[in-house]
């Protein structure tokens, strides 16, 4: 029935009820599970280039994103499940998300109602009735 699932997390940390709820269903339907880290792309000062300490931050960031993919590929490994981890930094995480879900043939969209940190609340709602809107397959929403 879910051929393929994907995860998508708006956070750095991991939501590991999302995850473990995830896993319990494709074990079911013996699914392949993606997890995105989609996070959202900050604009640079000067308009134009990043300064030196926005790409030092931005590294430190997509290290810290590595790890905590590989954590989430260990658990796979445990629970016996396919795992493909992917991280990305987008404008519109909304359109991201969209093209994504068109272009991978997803057919369950598991997603993490929890608003980011670095997004206003509002703004997080707005994404996440966007994509629900917009995307073409069922969509799971836990919290």
């Amino acid at each position: 029935m879910f051929e393929n699932i994907l995860i998508c997390s708006f956070v750095l940390k991991n939501n590991l009820h999302l995850i473990d709820t995830t896993f319990e269903i494709a074990k079911k339907f013996n699914s392949n599970v993606i997890l995105l880290k989609c996070l959202h792309e900050a604009n640079p000062v000067f308009g134009l280039f990043k300064t030196k300490s926005e790409k030092k931050k931005h590294s430190e960031l997509t290290n810290e994103i590595e790890l905590v993919l590989k954590e989430v590929e260990e658990m796979a490994k445990h629970s016996d499940v396919s795992l493909t981890t992917e991280s990305v930094f987008a404008d519109s995480l909304s359109e991201y998300v969209h093209t994504y879900v068109h272009t991978n043939n997803i057919d369950l969209l598991i997603a993490d109602s929890t608003p980011p940190i670095d997004i206003d609340i509002q703004d997080h709602k707005d994404i996440v009735n966007r994509i629900y809107k917009n995307v073409e397959c069922s969509v799971l929403t836990l919290k």
